[in-house]
């Protein structure tokens, strides 16, 4: 039975995930990171694909895209993926021994800028949820680290001023519990799918529109 594709359109923003097989542990000292950055990095500049947030985990990473052409993001992931697991197979002296990754890439589309900064805050929360660091900005393999090495590019939505000050906020749980539902379920996360996905309902809200600006970069 023929896989089902994913649903990636161009112009469209996608949180996209994966995970080592057996969820063991791929990355474990700055080295590994650094060698997955520049694969990811290596692979941005092959494909036409715009990246909003990433961050990478020890057994899994996320990303937030938006392809520019069709098939551009399943393209991409497919060679990142590729291409990351033979240099880690050569690096660990495993070559042969099967799959790095449990499966494809999941993916589900990202709906309305709300639920565009809620998906990029959860990202880059990851280590934080996770008790691997005490503040998203701390932690180095990620879009929010002030020592972060790929380019982002701006934002399809304004970005608040006080972004950095808005991630230190724990995401509430109804709007956590929606985007896991849209991860299992590869569902559309966003305006008129998800009750829970409005940052305005967090106990610490998004800044007015006021005091946003669009690009990313700032």
């Amino acid at each position: 039975m023929p896989r089902k594709p994913r649903h990636c359109p161009p112009g469209q923003v996608v949180h996209v995930c994966n995970r080592a097989v057996h969820r063991s542990q791929m990355f474990f000292h700055e080295f590994d990171y650094r060698e997955v950055i520049k694969v990811l990095a290596e692979a941005l500049q092959k494909y036409p694909v715009d990246l909003f947030a990433y961050c990478l985990m020890p057994n899994h990473w996320h990303l937030l895209l938006r392809a520019r052409k069709p098939f551009a993001i399943s393209k991409m992931l497919h060679w990142f993926s590729t291409k990351q697991s033979v240099r880690w197979r050569k690096m660990t002296q495993t070559t042969g021994a099967g799959a790095v990754y449990q499966n494809r890439f999941r993916s589900h589309l990202v709906i309305g800028g709300n639920a565009f900064l809620a998906v990029a805050r959860y990202i880059e929360r990851n280590p934080v949820s996770a008790n691997l660091s005490s503040s998203p900005l701390h932690w180095k393999w990620s879009s929010a680290s002030p020592e972060n090495q790929i380019p982002i590019d701006s934002w399809p939505f304004p970005k608040p001023k006080a972004w950095a000050k808005f991630l230190e906020q724990q995401v509430d749980e109804e709007t956590l519990r929606q985007i896991r539902i849209s991860k299992r379920s590869c569902e559309p996360f966003g305006e008129g799918e998800c009750k829970g996905s409005d940052p305005g309902s967090d106990p610490t809200p998004v800044p007015s529109s006021g005091s946003l600006v669009g690009d990313r970069r700032a």
